[in-house]
């Protein structure tokens, strides 16, 4: 007998009919559930971009106004600029989006434990629209995004390139130009001036060395530099030892870096960025030694120098310290005291000048940079010429002792270091030596010597101290011809 039970079949499809119902229930709220929170997230993501991006704009405005209140003041303005010009409220159906120039959302301060680091703290909140999840009493998701910067002070020595070759534009050989000539010499001094502008006075110290025979300190690292040096910035211009600059002369990059190094070693600001700038536009040619070892000097027995009673080497003279001519100055008070590396304490007293000459070396003269007609100078380290060599010494030579062009009779050797202790006798360029003394002399071996001052002095300053690291960035300016289209100086 068939019996039919109607009952069990009308109970599976109701189950079926509430699983289905349920079913869509759970479904639509996670695929909404899916949607909004990616586009929550991509709100956020947003967000956070012009957090981050407003934090760095504001560090780096730290280095806009002349004290350091208006520094920060510039610095909150630029971060709440950065910010809004990224997240413009009501974007992406965001609502009450806050950011502003006051804390919480804007802090600049200094840090508590080093007095050279700048924090920037950026904070914004908004509330991300939602648009599945609203059905479910949910309409917005508040957002807050939170960004740091920091911005270390800087102390950099400036070192530029004020040699003859800065004058030539193609095979034209002026001989000498003014910073304001249109020359990359004129070139140089507006990209120094907008490079100062670029830095916080108050904050930053700056400070410029400058090269061609010789190296000039016209300023240790100083926060007034924009003064002291000049300047160009949206703010404004200045002028100052940077419109000084000339451009005649070989190219002494070893004084000038040591030079450079020793300012920065002597300021003594570790927790610093400290930086040497370097810009040439030329290869090393000049060095400067000292011609008297302690036992004797690089003087040929034919030589017309004569020493401090008037007596020529081949009559006995030069033959001690009391005897030596003091071509940097007097014996007693010493032309520029070192603090650093191998060149601790002063420079000493004796035959010191700026051996060199000009590229390429096709022959074997050199130059000794001295002129016996021009103005006596009697400090070597702090001579700034203004379109002549100049005789750096408190003695004058007689007759034709070290005139420029004309040293072929006069020296015989050159010592393994220059007169900072930078080692011009290494592996970089090859020298001959005899007995201590780089010898025989030709523009090869200066050159060479010179290469290697400009190295070892380079190395020093990148080296010699743990707490005291340098960074040290060189500059090309390359494009100019020497004389007759040749390698400039």
């Amino acid at each position: 007998m068939m019996s039919i039970h109607h009952g069990k079949r009308g109970e599976s499809g109701t189950a079926l009919f509430v699983t289905i119902i349920a079913t869509v229930w759970l479904i639509v709220p996670i695929a909404g559930l899916a949607v909004d929170t990616g586009s929550v997230y991509v709100t956020m993501a947003r967000l956070q971009a012009a957090v981050d991006g407003a934090s760095l704009a504001a560090a780096r405005a730290l280095s806009v106004g002349s004290t350091t209140q208006a520094q920060a003041s510039s610095a909150e303005q630029n971060a709440v600029n950065w910010f809004y010009a990224n997240f413009q409220p009501g974007n992406w159906g965001t609502t009450n989006t806050q950011m502003n120039t006051m804390a919480p959302y804007v802090s600049v301060f200094d840090d508590p434990v080093n007095p050279h680091l700048q924090h920037v703290n950026v904070m914004a909140t908004t509330n991300a629209k939602t648009y599945f999840m609203q059905y479910l009493g949910f309409t917005t998701v508040p957002l807050t995004a939170y960004g740091y910067a920091t911005r270390r002070d800087v102390a950099i020595m400036m070192v530029v390139d004020r040699s003859g070759s800065m004058c030539y534009v193609g095979a034209v050989n002026p001989g000498f130009c003014s910073g304001t000539s249109a020359t990359p010499c004129g070139s140089m001094v507006t990209a120094a001036h907008i490079f100062t502008g670029q830095f916080a006075e108050g904050r930053d110290a700056l400070g410029m060395v400058s090269f061609a025979d010789n190296a000039y300190v016209h300023s240790a690292p100083v926060t007034n530099f924009q003064t002291v040096l000049g300047y160009t910035n949206t703010s404004g211009s200045g002028t100052g030892a940077i419109d000084t600059l000339e451009c005649a002369g070989g190219t002494n990059m070893g004084s000038a870096v040591s030079l450079a190094y020793n300012e920065l070693y002597k300021l003594n600001e570790p927790g610093a960025l400290n930086v040497i700038m370097f810009e040439t536009d030329g290869l090393p040619n000049t060095v400067t030694v000292n011609l008297w070892d302690g036992t004797s000097a690089g003087l040929q027995n034919s030589s017309v120098c004569t020493d401090r009673n008037g007596v020529t080497m081949n009559h006995g003279g030069f033959g001690s310290a009391s005897a030596i001519p003091y071509w940097q100055g007097n014996a007693t008070t010493p032309s520029h005291s070192m603090g650093t590396g191998s060149f601790t304490g002063d420079i000493p007293a004796g035959m010191v000048g700026a051996l060199g000459g000009f590229d390429p070396p096709t022959s074997t003269t050199y130059d000794f940079l001295f002129s016996s007609w021009t103005t006596v100078k009697t400090n070597y380290f702090n001579e700034y010429p203004t379109g002549t060599y100049a005789l750096l010494t408190d003695e004058t030579p007689t007759g034709s002792c070290m005139q420029e062009s004309y040293p072929s009779a006069d020296l015989s050797w050159i010592p393994e270091s220059d007169v900072y202790g930078n080692n011009i006798n290494t592996t970089y360029k090859a020298v001959t030596t005899s007995g201590g003394h780089i010898t025989p002399l030709n523009m090869n071996q200066i050159r060479n010597a010179a290469f290697n001052a400009a190295d070892s002095a380079a190395y020093t300053a990148r080296t010699y101290s743990s707490t005291l690291g340098v960074y040290f960035f060189g500059l090309g300016l390359g494009g100019n011809g020497g004389p007759n289209g040749n390698t400039p100086n």
